[in-house]
């Protein structure tokens, strides 16, 4: 079935057993294999175009979602004498019990709305929230690790190093207080650890169907020095050894049933193969006022080509594109009507034909992260409501150029930038998601991308 929205009242009782037992969702192979598509994926932050409707109800237009704990609204147990999420191991629920009832309820919703939904749980490594000394905060909103831990990253002076932050004030560099959070010392074997246990707790309690990883880089260091980022504190080959150590330990505790997506950007991962689900492919891009170039969009398309040939099964490949933003502070009401100018519903055609024609994975068109809001924001497309059904074959390219995929209600066609207009000529009637339009012959201009829908 495709994965519309279910407005309504959710009746608990229908998903729950005759004692109340949770209802177990259908398995997570059967989950990836019965979608239609185009499959949307939400990465952390939501649909904001969609008033009158509630969290879940957002939540469940997409495919695949992944959050933090707060997701499920659960949280990383502390307490006054353990107040580090980074040491945690045990989930509660927000009153700081072990009852997971409301959360499975939230839960058996989403699944109601959208049976095929994968919820996948972030777990961080690389870097952790930080409080300065003298600062006061409440209990939840604490390190990650003590102070002195060794697990925070150190330079040769001994003194924290910066993770990541975001340039808030558009000036062109982060700046100390734009800091949002330090390295951690991701080869230390007590954090793959404590990694592991964290995953094996998040697949124990039932509320996720996995995990995802960021920053996952097999091809250069990370660990930038700050402020200029003049060299990295951590090498190619230790930060490499690392990661995949990390995925060793928590692939060994929470056997192959488990899902594990790594954010590779458009960078293949040739050493987690064997551990690995799928790629976020989060397609970074130099300017937040421009799109991409033709040449990082063939390497996009390389390598999510990749990861449907190389990846272990179920394969849960998750490709999002980044809008041209204009409006660089820009309010909601300024982000929602600049994601529907002609020029970004361009790019999002691009990107979702791109996804259908090169893989079965999942797709995403959201916000720059370059902006000083929450990342990953997005728009949802009547574009993605089209219906094509499930592939029929692989894509192919055509001797035009294009790239070409059959599905049981209709051809999605993705023609790359660069490449001529191309006509596509149909037997019968065909609807055009872009334009609406039936009929025999339509035409795809350079960089943008259609579905053709059979008419009856």
């Amino acid at each position: 079935m495709k994965s519309t929205l279910v407005v309504g009242t959710v009746c608990l009782s229908a998903l729950l057993g005759a004692r109340g037992a949770w209802a177990e969702p259908k398995a997570v192979e059967k989950r990836v294999a019965d979608r239609d598509f185009p499959s949307v994926f939400q990465a952390w932050n939501p649909v904001e175009n969609r008033p009158g409707t509630s969290d879940l109800e957002r939540m469940a237009l997409h495919d695949l979602v992944f959050t933090g704990t707060w997701g499920m609204r659960v949280n990383w147990k502390v307490t006054p004498e353990q107040p580090y999420r980074g040491l945690s191991t045990v989930l509660v629920n927000r009153k700081g019990g072990t009852s997971f009832e409301q959360a499975r309820q939230r839960r058996a919703e989403l699944a109601k709305l959208n049976p095929n939904l994968l919820l996948l749980c972030e777990l961080r490594y690389r870097e952790g929230h930080y409080v300065p000394a003298g600062k006061k905060v409440k209990l939840w909103q604490r390190e990650m690790y003590p102070r002195d831990s060794d697990l925070w990253l150190r330079d040769k002076d001994g003194r924290l190093c910066p993770g990541w932050g975001e340039d808030a004030d558009g000036d062109g560099k982060v700046e100390r207080h734009e800091i949002h959070q330090m390295l951690v010392d991701f080869r230390d074997p007590k954090l793959h650890e404590l990694l592991a246990r964290k995953a094996l707790a998040l697949k124990k309690s039932g509320l996720f169907d996995g995990i995802m990883l960021d920053w996952w880089n097999e091809h250069h260091a990370t660990t930038g020095r700050w402020p200029n980022w003049n060299g990295t504190v951590l090498t190619r080959d230790q930060e490499r050894a690392a990661r995949i150590a990390i995925l060793r330990t928590i692939r060994q505790r929470v056997g192959d049933g488990f899902l594990i997506l790594v954010n590779s950007n458009d960078r293949t991962v040739p050493l987690s193969v064997p551990y690995v689900n799928g790629l976020f492919m989060e397609c970074y891009k130099p300017k937040y006022d421009r799109g991409y170039d033709a040449r990082r969009v063939t390497r996009i398309a390389a390598t999510l080509a990749w990861a449907e040939k190389h990846l272990k099964k179920p394969r849960i490949n998750c490709l999002e594109g980044w809008r041209v933003v204009t409006n660089y502070a820009g309010g909601r009401d300024v982000r929602i009507k600049e994601r529907d100018s002609t020029e970004n519903r361009r790019w999002m055609r691009l990107f979702t034909t791109l996804g259908l024609t090169h893989s079965d994975g999942y797709v995403l068109f959201g916000d720059d992260n370059a902006q000083p809001v929450g990342d990953h924001l997005h728009n949802w497309y009547t574009f993605w409501d089209a219906d094509l059904g499930r592939p029929l074959s692989p894509g192919k390219q055509q001797d035009d150029g294009s790239f070409r995929r059959e599905f049981t209600n209709g051809t999605a066609v993705y023609n790359p930038p660069g490449n001529a207009q191309v006509t596509v000529v149909f037997d019968k009637p065909r609807k055009s998601a872009a334009t609406t339009a039936a009929a025999r012959r339509h035409t795809v201009a350079p960089g943008d991308g259609d579905l053709f829908l059979k008419t009856r």
